[in-house]
């Protein structure tokens, strides 16, 4: 029981987290990696809340997994993808 709560306040502080940082935005469009988004996150939560984050950016991935409908019912589109360059590397997109 006290895990599925810990879950709960943890998608509540990242679905907030992403909506504050998606408002920020002149265009309303966020693009970065997992841990870029990270540092977003960080800068925009207080303290207490950022001892929530994941400890990971595949651990994000899996927060912002489960919260991409709420977020979507917000009129926030949630996209992933991977650039086309070599390296390949893994981003996330928020725009409203």
């Amino acid at each position: 029981m006290a895990t599925n709560n810990r879950v709960s306040i943890v998608d509540d502080v990242i679905f907030r987290g992403i909506n504050s940082i998606v408002g920020r935005q002149a265009e309303g469009t966020w693009i970065g990696t997992m841990s870029e988004l990270n540092t977003a996150l960080i800068r925009v939560l207080s303290r207490k809340q950022r001892t929530l984050l994941p400890g990971s950016p595949g651990a994000l991935r899996v927060v912002i997994n489960r919260v991409a409908n709420r977020i979507r019912n917000r009129g926030i589109g949630v996209r992933f993808g991977r650039t086309t360059d070599h390296s390949r590397t893994r981003y996330v997109r928020f725009a409203q």
